[in-house]
């Protein structure tokens, strides 16, 4: 059985701050013929209090020209085995990132130095480390290097994957090398080599990692061109042999509005009509949003910035409430995106409900309550929002990128499970939501077969557990990419 060390920065229910949460805490759960390990930092803010933690070793790492102690505890997940790395000095904080890249680059390089070290402390030698987001790219060098120097590392295969590329973590050059101790070349023509004397940790993933994937496989595509790369698309380019893209899944025992420990009240595609009606009543008393039954509910459950189409739903707005239609907007974000929301909900009393804070239990009901799903992303390397809407019986209306693409089928009559758009304008997204709306209002016999449609498609994480299973059986034995 392939060993797998999964190292994250936030995995669900510990800690969570968007979809690599929800991923690290499914996909470990779905490599049935793999033995997983999940390890991540062990924050002041994370919750332990979801199952019993038990120490398990304390050791110290080299970092910043002296020793850090570090304490770990284990904790058994859904019968997934997790290490917490616990250390004051860099995981005290009220949320994983902070927007200071300073204290990140710190936090996240200490991580990476402390999982070095932790694996001769657990006496646990994996065969395959996967690498999630900038935040681990440091280990990929570190391991590519200690191969050469530590039997113990030798046969270590890596896997990085890219959730979000935009997000590359750059930092100080002097300090990055300070901390890991990685050599000059590293940083002078290497992986980690950026503009200005800075360092870019998601470059290093993407250069070292024997294998890089990314969350689907349209974001692979486009990450590869100037439009989406982020600056990195020729060196993606260059490794594209080693990339490759496997859609993200669902937990459907998480995410059902059968059993969803969120709601109070349940209901299935055999009751969608009735389970809905109860939570948009509950929705528009709670937004002060006009009474009625009737009206096209639109949610927008997002982060609040501006790669999720903020600023496309702001500018549509009046078009789109003005024949009754309402929107509920929900999510953590930027200063910008917070006062545009927040401005919504004051120009459109009545229409326009805004809750610009992120909230597990409240997104659920609104999955459950709203009509459609606004994603207007200008890029999306995959999405979840998307595929948990569809579970719920919530129409999906999207722009047709990234993951978007691979999983939302145009409607058609008689087929297709959302509507899309694909030019990045007001108009055009306008356009797919109106369309959305006159299907609901006027052949709702349709509209209630999309629902089913949407309610039983299947995008459970067998199929892509099946497509990581194979990347690590075929990176062991030493073949390559594409799998059959």
């Amino acid at each position: 059985m392939i060993q797998v060390l999964y190292v994250t920065a936030e995995c669900a229910p510990f800690i969570k701050a968007g979809g690599l949460g929800d991923v690290a805490a499914s996909l470990p759960e779905a490599l049935r013929d793999c033995k997983v390990r999940v390890i991540l930092p062990y924050y002041s803010c994370l919750n332990d209090k979801v199952v019993e933690m038990r120490f398990l070793a304390s050791f110290y790492v080299d970092f910043e020209g002296g020793g850090r102690r570090v304490r770990m505890y284990h904790a058994n997940w859904h019968g997934v085995e997790h290490y917490f790395l616990q250390a004051p000095d860099y995981f005290t904080c009220k949320k994983p990132y902070d927007g200071d890249s300073g204290v990140e680059t710190r936090r996240f390089a200490f991580f990476a130095c402390a999982v070095i070290a932790a694996l001769p402390a657990l006496g646990y030698r994996p065969d395959v480390v996967h690498l999630n987001d900038w935040h681990t790219g440091p280990l990929a060098a570190l391991i590519y290097y200690l191969r050469n120097s530590r039997p113990f590392y030798k046969d270590i295969r890596t896997v990085f994957t890219i959730h979000n590329l935009r997000y590359q973590g750059v930092c100080d050059r002097n300090y990055m090398q300070y901390c890991t101790r990685l050599p000059d070349e590293v940083f002078s023509t290497g992986g980690m080599a950026w503009y200005n004397w800075t360092a870019n940790p998601m470059r290093c993933g993407i250069y070292y990692a024997d294998r890089v994937t990314t969350v689907s496989e349209r974001y692979a595509q486009e990450i590869q061109q100037p439009e989406y790369g982020e600056g990195l698309c020729d060196l993606l380019r260059e490794r594209r042999e080693v990339v490759s893209g496997i859609i993200n899944g669902v937990d459907y025992e998480s995410f059902s509005p059968e059993t969803d420990s969120y709601l109070p009240t349940h209901f299935s595609a055999l009751s969608v009509r009735d389970g809905k009606a109860c939570y948009k009543e509950q929705l528009q008393r709670d937004f002060s949003l006009n009474p009625d039954p009737n009206a096209f509910l639109a949610a927008s459950i997002s982060r609040l910035t501006d790669q999720k189409g903020i600023d496309l739903i702001a500018a549509a707005a009046e078009r789109m409430v003005s024949r009754g239609a309402q929107i509920i907007i929900t999510g953590d974000g930027d200063d910008q995106h917070t006062r545009m929301v927040n401005e919504l909900g004051q120009r459109f009393p009545g229409r326009v409900g805004a809750y610009p804070v992120f909230n597990e239990p409240f997104s659920r009901k609104l999955y459950a309550g709203a009509d459609a799903l606004l994603m207007p992303s200008r890029f999306e390397p995959c999405g979840l929002s998307q595929l948990i809407a569809m579970r719920y019986g919530t129409v999906p209306v999207v722009r047709w990128t990234g993951g978007l693409r691979d999983t939302v089928t145009p409607y058609e009559e008689g087929g297709g499970l959302g509507f899309v758009f694909d030019d990045y304008s007001a108009d055009a997204f306008a356009g797919a939501f109106e369309a959305a709306e006159r299907l609901y209002h006027e052949d709702r016999h349709a509209w209630d077969m999309l629902v089913q449609r949407d309610m039983h498609a299947d995008f459970s994480w067998d199929a892509s557990a099946r497509q990581y299973q194979a990347l690590y059986g075929n990176l062991i034995a030493g073949t390559t990419w594409p799998l059959d």
